[in-house]
């Protein structure tokens, strides 16, 4: 629990702006938050005599949308117990958060973001509103950390133990290169030391402007990070998933968009994006051979109602099982396909909100 759940003082709840939770918000640090979100929902979904005492727990209802004249409202409550913000530490919280998000497409003809979001800190002993942090930058960072965490332990981790020094490279291909597609992109290059040093970055988007304006974003982060990788703007999606390791759609798209015909026989893929259904970037003769792995079930049930695949579990179980030889491996079959299918949840937003609101606590002690 945060040193301030239990006082409580403060006269009213701090505001967190954009630029600020950009210069809080590590990588890192945010990857371990996210983890710390997967668990909590598999431990919590696991029979109660099953869970971990040691790892986190949480609840989350069904996100809500509110319907307006001009756009829509969502809303998406959660509370995750007893997790942790920092690999190893012994210190706990308890987090109860709401992140409310609009969507407002006519925003851009008057020079409006289309899209604006606030997470909601409350005090999770006393329900009192602690901190509003603005949440654009920290949705595009947490749904990309999403993305990270699931290629580590789904594809990364085993090839790292196949190596002799515990080490892998990879080739990235992002299809999609708007916000989500420049923020996963970034996330990995970010995080090479920890996950996978990038070698190669092939990108395709509908709009090739796009894609070259996220080159010239990649080359900049590659002289900030000291990266010496290689940039491509590619004509197809097929040219871009070729000989990828890792794959990233982040699209609107209704309509397949990556066959299987473009895979390598042993490739991981985040599909991220939100057209009409969230699987729909990738072709049926993908799903046919591939291991679909989830955020969570509920979400799952609802939103990939329509989805033909083998759905394996969710990562977080997988995070569960590691280590624990008595208990069996969800992890994918060797030398095949294994598809991450990013819905986002509220718990993400609570460890990540959290985070930023000790942060910032931490940077301003002197002013407490």
């Amino acid at each position: 629990m945060s040193k301030h759940a239990a006082t409580n003082t403060r006269s009213r709840p701090v505001f967190i702006d954009e630029d600020q939770v950009k210069q809080l918000l590590d990588w890192n640090e945010a990857r371990y938050a996210i983890e710390q979100s997967f668990v909590s929902v598999s431990n919590q979904a696991r029979d109660p005599v099953a869970r971990f005492a040691d790892q986190p727990v949480s609840s989350q209802p069904a996100r809500t949308f509110v319907q307006a004249e001009g756009g829509v409202l969502l809303c998406m409550p959660g509370f995750v117990g007893q997790h942790r913000l920092a690999s190893g530490s012994s210190e706990r919280f308890s987090t109860l958060a709401c992140k409310l998000i609009t969507s407002f497409r006519k925003n851009a003809s008057i020079g409006l973001p289309s899209i604006n979001g606030e997470v909601f800190v409350f005090n999770s002993t006393t329900g009192k509103l602690e901190a509003i942090v603005e949440a654009n930058h920290l949705t595009g960072i947490r749904t990309a950390t999403a993305s990270l965490v699931a290629t580590d332990h789904l594809f990364l981790r085993p090839a790292r133990a196949r190596t002799a020094d515990g080490t892998v490279s990879i080739q990235l291909g992002i299809v999609g290169c708007g916000f989500q597609g420049m923020m996963h992109a970034v996330g990995f290059v970010r995080t090479q030391a920890a996950l996978a040093r990038v070698r190669v970055i092939r990108l395709w988007n509908r709009t090739p402007g796009r894609a070259t304006q996220l080159k010239e974003v990649l080359t900049e982060e590659a002289k900030k990070t000291g990266s010496n990788y290689s940039v491509f703007v590619c004509d197809t999606v097929e040219d871009c998933c070729r000989d990828c390791d890792v794959i990233v759609t982040a699209t609107g798209s209704s309509e397949p968009l990556v066959y299987r015909s473009f895979l390598k026989p042993n490739v991981h893929i985040n599909a991220v994006g939100a057209g009409e259904f969230h699987h729909a970037e990738l072709a049926q003769d993908v799903y046919d051979e591939c291991q679909v792995y989830i955020d969570h079930q509920e979400g799952a049930r609802k939103e990939l109602a329509t989805l033909r695949s083998n759905i394996v579990g969710e990562v977080g179980e997988v995070i569960l099982r590691e280590n624990r030889p008595q208990e069996e491996s969800l992890l994918p079959k060797p030398g095949g396909i294994s598809v991450f299918q990013s819905l986002g949840m509220a718990t993400e937003d609570v460890t990540v909100g959290r985070l930023v609101y000790e942060k910032y606590l931490k940077a301003h002690s002197d002013q407490m």
